[in-house]
């Protein structure tokens, strides 16, 4: 049967396509008026000094690992249940890569966690990126805190959570990419996110140094403007002093993802309504759980709702379940595959981090996607309990 609920899918309404149009009609592609305006909409958003608008999410990590001085001799520590990307960006700076075990029920790295893993590394670590796993922001403060007495720069893979809000202990309320905690923060608008552009990303900061590396990195490190050299006085001079990258998004993605940034707040009420109804109703027994309930509803952004399944109890292969799913036209994803177990990895990380496999093993992502209604819910909803019972 053909999949009508996929795991998740973007909403591309009428006011997006008139958006890309007018770029469309204007006739000026790239490096124009639109990728500066949803800049300054994304930090007056979340709250940011700085926003660096790029072409994907990857590049967003790629620029801000560069920035803080990523290399052969400075590592990063990070998680191992996260997409490709939060890793690799790191080996594109020929940096050692460690992972840190994870809460066996969240998937989130822990304080607790990654004290024993930098104390345990065999590489000096310079950064430590955490990732919002499917929306859930990790333990901001007290990582943080963790960091600093080993002297490591906290970053926040903030893929899966624009938007969301956490709580410090003093009850303030801080949006995701504020940076409050951290250096920089990365977001991807790939076209499953909450703010798609189709493919695209930003870093948000309030470190004036990296924002500067990086706005030069995503433009070749190409200088056309100083002072202090005659040359560059001339229009058609330009110079580079280090190797950059094409990292630029054009202006009909900015369009996009700038009419999608409006929704944001929207889309996020939308989501927690729907986990909402996911909790209500999705039967409960011994081998299906549903995910941890934060305190604060708005600490959780819901990229992703993650099914516990205790697949050998449940006495069907995580492979079977999908299947049977399918048949109902219902898609499900498993994020993610631990990164150790990569064949890449495995060359140089040799660790067996138990709490990952557990959480990997059972985790099986449903549909969440602002489009869903109640007679969606209700089909999905009642497929997955036959499946599961």
């Amino acid at each position: 049967m053909k999949i009508k609920y996929p795991y998740s899918k973007p909403e591309i309404l009428n006011k997006d396509i008139e958006e890309v149009t007018k770029v469309l009609r204007q006739g000026y592609l790239t490096q124009g008026r639109k990728i500066k305006e949803f800049e300054k909409e994304i930090s007056k958003l979340f709250n940011s000094r700085y926003t660096i608008v790029c072409n994907s999410g990857t590049a967003a990590l790629h620029m801000i690992y560069k920035a803080i001085g990523l290399n052969e001799k400075n590592g990063l520590m990070t998680t191992p249940i996260t997409f490709l990307a939060t890793a690799n960006a790191a080996r594109m700076c020929n940096a050692p890569v460690e992972f840190c075990d994870v809460d066996p029920e969240t998937g989130l790295i822990t304080a607790e966690l990654l004290e024993v893993a930098l104390k345990s590394s065999k590489y000096k670590i310079k950064a430590v990126s955490i990732v919002h796993l499917g929306g859930r922001l990790c333990e901001l403060e007290a990582i943080s805190a963790v960091c600093k007495k080993y002297k490591c720069i906290l970053i926040e893979d903030a893929c899966h959570a624009p938007g969301a809000q956490y709580i410090s202990k003093n009850k303030k309320f801080f949006t995701t990419g504020s940076c409050r905690y951290s250096e920089a923060s990365s977001f991807s608008f790939h076209a499953i996110k909450h703010i798609t552009m189709g493919e695209g990303g930003c870093i948000t900061t309030n470190n004036e140094k990296i924002f500067n590396y990086a706005k030069d990195m995503r433009n070749h490190f190409m200088i056309k403007e100083k002072k202090s050299n005659k040359k560059l006085a001339l229009p058609w001079y330009y110079e580079i002093e280090k190797i950059g990258w094409n990292y630029r998004a054009d202006e009909i993605s900015c369009a996009l993802g700038l009419s999608q940034l409006k929704r944001l707040n929207s889309n996020l009420k939308k989501r927690r309504l729907i986990a909402k109804y996911y909790f209500n109703n999705i039967y409960i027994n011994n081998y299906v759980k549903l995910p941890n309930k934060t305190e604060n509803q708005l600490s959780n952004a819901w990229h992703l709702f993650p099914l516990s399944i205790d697949f050998v109890k449940l006495g069907k292969s995580r492979e079977a379940v999908i299947k049977e799913l399918k048949k109902f036209g219902i898609g499900t994803q498993v994020h993610y595959i631990p990164l150790f177990m990569q064949p890449y990895y495995k060359k140089t990380f040799k660790g067996k981090l138990k709490n990952a496999l557990t959480y990997y093993n059972k985790t099986l992502s449903i549909p969440i996607y602002v489009q869903l209604k109640k007679l969606d819910l209700d089909y999905i909803i009642n497929a997955l309990n036959k499946v599961l019972s």
